[in-house]
């Protein structure tokens, strides 16, 4: 009995020391967790601050950059003059505000950097180290004061102007400016691409514009399909309640594509038109001199498309946002265009302050009768009777001249 005894305790004595044993190394195993963890936590933490280190300091860089007027109109397709004052109005009318960790001039120059070449996300995240997610959020924040900005820079023209002084627009009296159409490539879901794809089978969207005799724009209606003509978009525009306004005794210069109606000057059909085939010609009747000035007057709208596009490379191609987001990059654009065209002609005028007056001023919210103004494009006799008088006293003064020259 007593080695029996002695057995057992033996095998008592055994499996107490193993289980102290597996105690120990349980909690030799908890010790070297937890020791793990803290410092891995800390060596995780020092690398994301060291990371953000380096994102903030690639920013930096690439602001800094931007100081070099040549640099800053090749990004930004302005100088740091004109950059400065923008943001300065996104800022005052535009409620744009800054954050914790973004710039006002760092998300406007990301927003006009996107516009100037026509990049991706994942690009912009490499340029200003910044996540995917900011960089879509701070965009639509920039588009959405650039709109609230529009109202003062796409502006009706004055109806008591005149263009006398102009050699081209001198001919024209009463007229307003020019007015036109353009197609602007889009990307649209596919059951709308039908309604979309123009007459060169092209996905776009039909801009209507007017512009003045310096090539800034005075009204702008995108978003029609591309597929519709512009005499539709342009009863589109007339009908709308802020829309087209056009005086009964002012027009527009229009080409062979609208209707010559009151309010729309178009030139004769069948006749010598466009500026290249005047070259080593000289018209012979009312009807080519009429043309040939009212092409050379008109193809300032075709003059401030082109150089619309050639500015921002997103009107340029399809863009990947959505439709919606699309149509308010191409309003942005066209409020771009006449800011920098304001400005340019201040730097012409060698004023170098802000306009204050603009930036105080606000706009004329005041709609007259509509009677006042013109709401049908249609062909009337007597609107053709202006056309026919307005082209005689223009061949009669010619022949006069060259009389006199000889």
């Amino acid at each position: 009995m007593s080695d029996e005894v002695s057995i057992q305790e033996s095998r008592k004595r055994a499996r107490d020391n193993d289980e102290d044993l597996e105690l120990v190394i349980l909690v030799i195993g908890f010790i070297i967790v937890v020791v793990g963890a803290r410092y891995g936590q800390r060596y995780r933490v020092n690398e994301v601050t060291w990371n953000e280190c380096e994102r903030a300091q690639t920013r930096a860089t690439w602001m800094n950059t931007l100081r070099n007027n040549r640099i800053c109109r090749a990004q930004l397709r302005l100088d740091i003059r004109c950059f400065e004052k923008l943001c300065h109005t996104l800022q005052s009318k535009g409620d744009l505000m800054t954050t914790r960790n973004v710039t006002i001039k760092e998300i406007v120059a990301l927003f006009l950097h996107v516009l100037a070449h026509d990049l991706k996300n994942r690009t912009m995240q490499a340029l200003f180290a910044r996540s995917g997610e900011t960089i879509s959020r701070q965009f639509h924040v920039v588009l959405r004061s650039m709109l609230k900005i529009g109202k003062y820079y796409i502006k009706p023209v004055d109806q008591g102007i005149s263009y006398d002084g102009d050699n081209k627009w001198k001919w024209f009296e009463g007229v307003l400016g020019a007015l036109d159409g353009t197609d602007i490539d889009m990307t649209v879901p596919v059951e709308d691409r039908a309604r979309y794809r123009d007459r060169k089978g092209d996905i776009s969207t039909n801009v209507l514009a007017s512009c003045d005799p310096n090539l800034r724009f005075t009204y702008v209606l995108p978003g029609w399909e591309g597929s519709a003509f512009d005499p539709r978009v342009l009863r589109d525009a007339l009908h709308r309640p802020n829309g087209l306004k056009v005086p009964r005794n002012r027009y527009f210069l229009v080409d062979l594509g609208f209707t010559n109606g009151e309010g729309f000057l178009a030139p004769y059909k069948g006749t010598r038109y466009h500026l290249n085939l005047w070259r080593g010609n000289t018209p012979t009747n009312y009807k080519e001199l009429f043309n040939l000035r009212h092409s050379s007057a008109r193809n300032t709208i075709e003059r401030a498309f082109g150089l619309l596009k050639k500015r921002w490379a997103i009107l340029r191609d399809p863009s990947f946002f959505d439709k919606k987001t699309q149509i308010r990059i191409i309003n942005a654009c066209f409020i771009l265009h006449n800011f920098l065209r304001e400005e340019n002609m201040e730097e012409t005028r060698l004023i170098h302050e802000v306009d204050q007056d603009l930036l105080d001023a606000e706009p004329n919210d005041d709609i007259d009768e509509d009677d006042d103004f013109i709401s049908t494009a249609r062909s009337t006799n007597e609107w053709n009777n202006f056309r026919d008088d307005l082209a005689k006293k223009m061949f009669e003064e010619y022949q006069v001249r060259r009389v006199q020259a000889i």
